[in-house]
């Protein structure tokens, strides 16, 4: 394939030509390469949010976008976070992921991997044991890993990760690499029938694929280790199982690492080689990469990959022996560097992995928009956050966004499954005004669970309050059509007991959201309500006006997650009408952190909702008990702010006055 004919020597046009790649045709020479966000939800789901991120990548204008990181098998995370392809129940998300990619004008591709040795699992998957002088290296680039961090994140971080090292003393068995090979194809099948175009398979990074091509970590001598060949054996026996899974003529690339810099470790020529192999194998493009988890973060490392284009050799040098596409990764941070790659016939594409990220309009400022491209700034800041599990964060993205993904992330631990706790027979007719809360949204199915006391000194036939209940339950159902109705259990504790067996039910039931009928003669219900932490908790309370709600607002970093909570929930149900609602005190106060435009910019709320504002020379909370009163609101909905902000509002003994006052109210408590 020609790299340097018909390219003009001036200008960009170049960047924007389209090229084969495989039996695809890219539009142009920009591809948004994979780099791991950690913005899947727990349980390996594309998150509404991941589908945000990338769908952005897509409009910049690039040709390709290469989703990063999706684990083959469960043993295969790196993340508590991480994208998931080893079950068919994920393929409807990567659909939605894939459709919105290509809606926007890109290929969309899914990057598949399993993590191997840095894989978050009891048993990670490694070739050949840790040897002595492997170790060594390993503890020395663990230091200046740690250095990386800042001190108080260093005592986890190391103590996780020399409990990792402890793992690495046994290898892969044959069933083992037996299976992890069809999960690869698997996957990959999983990626077509979601309507992909293409996948990747990671071979960089340190992960399982580069493991074995890696003396440093393979130290085999059987049919998968010792000499170049037998090295390669283990990766080329994924692509092919991939090939036999997929329809004929799918494509596949690979990530592929030409300098790994640890001891005795991949360099150019071993990657020549493997690419050859790569190529016969009719890979559709190569995406170069360098240096592992072992020695990205060493000092000497670190001052190569700060060079503009430190790949740029080492790419040519690959270049020239293959016909396959490269996709040129390390620093490409401006056009004109991008261009004098492609002049040079350096590379075929150019992989924009955190300047895109830094900048999405980096495409659109190539062409000649005139505006002046936001540079990636190379302070790993991105990196620190996807190890801390924070999810990806740019520091060049202005402050709003910033608060945005923070928050976000926040919100992939919640759910909206929700449990209602009925401690005593009489709270199912508390129940019963706020069915709304229990009626999903566009005809979902219902997810939540209705538990019931049974006192074992109560000699009441719940059998036949459950019953009773539940066929109220499936007649309110029916008619809106709607499937999944609550299930009604009950659970066996005293009134001393109840708070820890409610606790523990929450916690391994993963609720998002619990439900108590206020009862004033149970104390322990204001205990539960601030011992459950990262939830919502909600009070239920018998006023004739439940729907409609004030919320104060204090503009702090709590309004944030308030704000979102309240779309995600309330502010989906039509019967509900809210106030938002500012206490001025005219107190020395710290200042308020955000301003409401701001909040409702980040949360992505109508802009047009107003905040009113309202001052006084009393307390908060006298003021606030005195607007409720006047204005009727039967629900309250607030966030916390801490141990001290909890008993400042509601715990302390002017909180108790407000609540005495307020004993018929709703709350809504989002922590």
């Amino acid at each position: 394939m020609p790299r340097t004919k018909d390219i003009p020597p001036q200008g960009f046009p170049h960047l924007f030509s389209p090229l084969a790649c495989g039996p695809l045709t890219l539009k142009n020479r920009l591809v948004a390469l994979p780099v791991h966000t950690g913005f899947a939800c727990p349980d390996g789901r594309v998150s509404t949010w991941m589908e945000k991120f990338y769908t952005r990548l897509a409009a910049s204008g690039v040709a390709l976008v290469v989703v990063a990181n999706a684990a083959v098998s469960p043993d295969g995370v790196v993340s508590r976070f991480n994208l998931r392809a080893d079950r068919d129940e994920f393929i409807p998300g990567l659909a939605r992921l894939a459709a919105a990619v290509k809606a926007r004008g890109a290929m969309a591709c899914l990057q598949l991997n399993h993590a191997g040795r840095f894989a978050k699992t009891q048993r990670p998957l490694l070739p050949s044991p840790i040897i002595a002088g492997n170790l060594a290296f390993n503890v020395e680039s663990l230091k200046e890993f740690m250095e990386f961090f800042p001190f108080e994140k260093r005592f986890g971080l190391t103590r996780y990760l020399i409990s990792k090292i402890r793992t690495w003393g046994s290898p892969m068995t044959d069933d083992d690499r037996e299976r992890v090979i069809r999960d690869f194809g698997a996957a990959a099948k999983r990626a077509a029938e979601a309507g992909f175009d293409m996948v990747e398979l990671h071979g960089a990074n340190g992960y399982l694929l580069c493991q074995y091509l890696s003396k440093f970590t393979n130290k085999l001598t059987n049919e998968f280790g010792g000499s170049k060949r037998r090295r390669a054996a283990f990766p080329l026996a994924v692509i092919r199982e991939i090939k036999k899974q997929v329809p004929q003529g799918f494509p596949f690339g690979f990530r592929l690492i030409l300098n790994e810099w640890v001891p005795g470790g991949i360099r150019p020529e071993e990657a020549a080689d493997f690419a050859r192999c790569l190529e016969k194998e009719d890979a559709a493009y190569l995406s170069v990469s360098a240096a592992t988890y072992n020695s990205l973060f060493t000092l000497e490392v670190r001052k190569k990959m700060a060079v503009p284009a430190y790949l740029e050799k080492e790419t040519a040098g690959l270049a020239r022996q293959i016909t396959t596409p490269v996709i040129i990764s390390g620093r490409i941070t401006t056009p004109a560097k991008a261009a004098s790659v492609i002049r040079k016939g350096s590379a075929d594409l150019i992989g924009l992995g955190r300047p895109l990220r830094a900048d999405p309009e980096w495409p659109a400022k190539a062409r000649g928009s005139g505006k002046k491209i936001i540079p990636c700034i190379n302070c790993n800041h991105c990196i620190k956050q996807v190890i801390l599990e924070k999810g990806f964060l740019c520091r060049q993205w202005p402050r709003w966004r910033q608060e945005q993904t923070l928050l976000e992330h926040q919100l992939l631990t919640r759910n909206r499954r929700s449990l209602w706790i009925a401690a005593h027979p009489t709270d199912l007719d508390t129940f019963k005004p706020f069915l709304p809360l229990l009626l999903p949204p566009e005809k979902k199915k219902s997810d939540h669970a209705i538990l019931l006391r049974c006192d074992p000194l109560e000699s009441q036939n719940l059998d036949t309050l459950k019953q009773g209940f539940s066929a109220w339950l499936e007649c309110q159902f029916a008619p809106s059509g709607l499937s999944g109705i609550p299930r009604t259990h009950t659970l066996a504790a005293s009134l001393d007991t109840f708070e820890e067996a409610i606790e523990a039910e929450i916690r391994q039931g993963d609720y998002g959201i619990t439900f108590l009928a206020a009862r004033p003669d149970q104390p322990w219900q204001t205990h539960l309500l601030y011992r459950i932490r990262g939830k919502t908790m909600v009070l239920l309370n018998t006023h004739p006006r439940p729907f409609r709600v004030i919320v104060p607002i204090d503009l702090s970093e709590t309004t944030l997650l308030l704000l979102r909570t309240l779309g995600q929930t309330l502010m989906q149900i039509p019967l509900f009408s809210f106030d938002f609602i500012h206490i001025e005190t005219g107190s020395t106060a710290a200042a308020p952190s955000l301003t409401w435009n701001e909040a409702v910019k980040i949360t992505g709320m109508d802009r047009s909702i107003p905040l009113e504002r309202i001052r006084t020379t009393s307390e908060v909370v006298p003021a606030l008990a005195e607007l409720i009163h006047r204005r009727d609101y039967g629900t309250i909905a607030m966030g916390k702010r801490g141990i001290s902000g909890i008993k400042r509002w509601l715990l302390g003994s002017v909180s108790a006055g407000l609540l005495r006052q307020l004993n018929d109210r709703s709350l809504f408590l989002i922590d």
